[in-house]
């Protein structure tokens, strides 16, 4: 499963997979296959179907259209502009529930919000965060560079929106007032159209037969960022899926971006994107949390093999534009390590990431592997690394951690007191830092964070987001389990992907109905997760039924309104219950019981639990589902009254359990009889016939 590998592959008119797992069209097929949207509706549209994974309504996934338009989008603080755009074949389903508004602030990610438009005023609406960019500053002045991380004025990132016919452009905006809800605060960066020349589609047929070795040749300009795309050499390798591709949509896809390699180096790009994969499925919690990761390495490849140096003159022509900053004079100084694209001494390549991107059947987020030894590295929108460094893979796992889960650096460094911290692993609390539940198990924060010495704490005293080859802190666990759990490919299905049978049910009293949950779990010896199963009865009394079990099986005795209930939660080892919320699911089940005919007879000849003496004063007979009957009633009479019809009057009305004491021993030369009949909703049931086959009846019935 988690193993499975797979190569995207060129074909004449398309895309195809050696195994057959998907298909796309050629782009002169686009426009006849998109989604017609709903004639007349004005405003936001609303999705097409409506699925639901689980019983909790925020796990609610709306389809808006059979195909996915992937638009890759170039903001800055002075507009944004769409790069480029495919449609993929497959539908477009995200979470019904929509991020609020949040006003930019510096030094956190942006929250843009991309609308498609359509006719009539139709739109519709996404909000997504790209981290790394600041919109304080122009475009071309430089990055702001904080130990190794970055962020950019000038970024660009991809967002999935549903290909709807008539939908031809996008307007791109952020919310600028720190009150999100002012009609003044939204900020509109720009409306751009989807035109044709703007479509990508790869392998479709360009550049057949023979490779083009020109590029090789350095027929471009030493300082160019060029790509290369394997249809320039006429191979049909387009990406390399490791993990499974069929589950692209429940899972979260790490697109790797290849720079600095030579068509030459192809064996050495796979190498190292195989060590990088090996690397994260060894490494906790990605060990895990396997099960929901894709990685997908996308083919591309540069004139020359490397990287830029700008503090060392060093300007190669690699596709992406990577290089290595110079921040200060020195070559090859520790402060110019942040490794990352955007130009800084060299052609703006990012145009070419965003691309590559495109090129991959799924994407969440990306890696950008780059070919040096030179050790660095940087976080930002993506995470980039050097590939060919002894620390390589772990600097690409520290990198993901500040890109795909906001997790600050731990170090220090900057002697004076800092100000601002992420709160989530570092917090400028000192008693309790952002994480007050773990502080029993690990004790206080420790000073010292996010490059400065004082005024900032961190769990403990080392962590992967301290120093390299650590693990990571219980803290970042945690983190790293929600950000899983609440991404939203891996949310609507995870914990729990299905349920039956489906809500509300009715049935009747002491039916037994077979519920059951399918999950997905993080796998590992020391993973733990817990199901827990709950009766609700009428009475609003709850009861545990049941725990660690996908399935359970309940029978209803008393009649009314019940609900029964799967909590499932994932991940325990790593989330305190105190911030459980996309590691748990819950699934709940209303049932109502009423009975569609009275009781039959209690105890019937033959009956396998006949009405009987058990003791010397108590009596007991069959269970209330051999007869439908929810409680009983139970009538005495003395045997000499028995000849003239008489069956005995009312002793005890409304008998929960099957079972009743009786007056005990009678006096000599004396005995008594006892019937028990059943009763429900629907009235009270026989209590039998007698020899003559007549209905037998009491002389005083039960109220």
């Amino acid at each position: 499963m988690s193993g499975r590998s797979s190569r995207l592959r060129r074909a004449s008119r398309g895309f195809r997979v050696i195994d057959g797992v998907r298909s796309i069209g050629p782009a002169l097929a686009l426009a006849a296959t998109l989604v017609v949207a709903p004639a007349g509706v004005a405003g936001e549209i609303a999705p097409r179907e409506i699925r639901t994974a689980s019983g909790a309504a925020e796990e609610r996934v709306g389809v808006w259209s059979d195909r996915v338009l992937s638009v890759a989008i170039e903001v800055d603080a002075a507009g944004a502009r769409v790069v480029a755009f495919t449609v993929k074949d497959r539908p477009f389903a995200r979470p019904l529930a929509l991020d609020p508004p949040r006003p930019y602030a510096e030094g956190t990610p942006v929250q843009l919000e991309v609308v498609l438009l359509g006719p009539a005023g139709q739109r519709f609406t996404r909000r997504t965060d790209v981290g790394g960019l600041c919109l304080d500053h122009a475009a071309d002045e430089a990055p702001h560079v904080t130990g190794d991380q970055i962020q950019l004025h000038r970024e660009a990132f991809l967002v999935e929106l549903p290909a709807l016919e008539g939908f031809d452009r996008v307007e791109v905006a952020y919310y600028a007032a720190a009150t999100a809800a002012a009609e003044d605060a939204r900020r509109v960066l720009a409306v751009d159209a989807l035109d044709a020349a703007k479509v990508r589609l790869p392998g479709n047929g360009a550049h057949e037969g023979a490779a083009r070795p020109r590029a090789e040749a350095g027929a471009a300009a030493p300082t160019a960022a060029t790509a290369l795309w394997p249809e320039d050499f006429a191979d049909d390798d387009l990406v390399l899926v490791l993990g499974d591709e069929a589950e692209g949509g429940r899972r979260i896809n790490v697109v790797v971006v290849p720079d600095g390699y030579r068509y030459a180096d192809k064996a050495l790009m796979e190498s190292h994107f195989a060590d990088l994969v090996a690397y994260f499925r060894a490494t906790r919690p990605f060990t895990e949390h396997d099960p929901f990761l894709n990685y997908i390495l996308v083919y591309a490849y540069s004139v020359a093999s490397g990287t830029d140096q700008c503090d060392c003159g060093i300007v190669l022509d690699t596709s992406m534009g990577t290089g290595f900053p110079a921040n200060v004079p020195t070559c090859g100084a520790s402060d110019n390590r942040c490794l990352y694209y955007g130009g800084s001494c060299d052609t703006n390549g990012t145009q070419h990431i965003v691309e590559a991107e495109l090129r991959a059947p799924f994407h969440d987020t990306t890696i950008v592997m780059v070919n040096t030894e030179r050790y660095g590295g940087c976080g930002g929108e993506r995470a980039v690394y050097s590939a060919g460094n002894s620390a390589a893979t772990d600097v690409a796992v520290h990198e993901l951690g500040h890109s795909l889960a906001w997790l600050a650096d731990e170090y220090a460094g900057n002697p004076s007191c800092g100000l601002v911290a992420g709160e989530i692993n570092t917090s400028r609390d000192s008693g309790d830092g952002a994480w007050p539940e773990w502080i029993a198990e690990i004790g206080a924060p420790r000073q010292g964070a996010q490059y400065y010495n004082q005024c900032i704490y961190r769990p403990l005293p080392n962590c992967e987001m301290r120093s390299l080859f650590q693990p990571f802190c219980p803290v970042c666990n945690q983190r790293w389990s929600l950000v899983t759990f609440g991404h939203p490919n891996v949310g609507p299905t995870a914990p729990v992907s299905g349920f039956a049978p489906a809500s509300p049910l009715a049935v009747e009293p002491w039916d037994a109905v077979d519920f059951s949950v399918e999950t997905r779990f993080s796998v590992g010896a020391n993973v733990t997760n817990q199901l827990t199963w709950e009766l609700t009865k009428p009475s609003g009394a709850k009861t545990v039924v049941a725990g660690d079990t996908t399935a359970h099986s309940q029978t209803f005795g008393l009649e009314g309104a019940h609900a029964v209930t799967a909590t499932v939660v994932a991940d325990t080892n790593f989330v305190k219950p105190q911030k459980y919320g996309a590691n748990r699911d819950v699934v709940v089940w209303n049932v109502t019981v009423a009975a569609t005919a009275p009781p039959g007879e209690v105890s019937s000849p033959g009956s396998a639990s006949p009405l009987r003496f058990e003791t010397k004063k108590r009596i007991v007979w069959e269970p209330g589902a051999a007869s439908g009957a929810v409680r009983f009633n139970a009538y005495s009479g003395s045997l000499s009254s028995l000849p003239t019809g008489v069956y005995g009057t009312c002793l005890q009305a409304d008998v929960i359990e099957n079972q009743l004491d009786t007056i005990g021993l009678l006096p000599p030369g004396t005995g008594r009889f006892y019937l028990v009949t059943g009763e429900n909703s629907l009235g009270e049931g026989t209590m039998g016939t007698d020899s003559a086959g007549q209905s037998r009846a009491p002389a005083a019935p039960c109220d």
